[in-house]
């Protein structure tokens, strides 16, 4: 298998995980885990710093993966989140309430 064959099976193997809720999810732990979004220096401790940075790539990497295997996955996978925290949110309100008004 050449290099091109090899990058074209990985993008579909990628959309295939992107086209179902479950593989949306652990992309987007992993992404999380990554810290893709935030510093990775750490103040006085460039061991932790170094460690960060490495995650970082990771995760940078598998979101660009996921951006050229199916731009506009990673905006879906925030609204999915973003949905169920929500939800998680109206449950413990909805407790809360009843609790406070029992």
């Amino acid at each position: 298998m050449n290099e091109k064959q090899l990058k074209k099976r990985n993008t579909c193997d990628l959309q295939t995980v992107l086209k179902t809720v479950q593989g949306r999810r652990i992309c987007w732990r992993i992404l999380q885990a990554a810290r893709v979004h935030e510093h990775a220096f750490v103040p006085a401790d460039a061991y932790a710093t170094a460690f960060h940075c490495g995650q970082q790539s990771i995760g940078l990497f598998l979101l660009r993966e996921i951006e050229e295997a199916m731009p506009g996955a990673y905006q879906q996978m925030r609204g999915e989140y973003m949905s169920e925290v929500i939800s998680k949110q109206h449950e413990i309100d909805q407790k809360t309430e009843e609790i406070i008004h029992g």
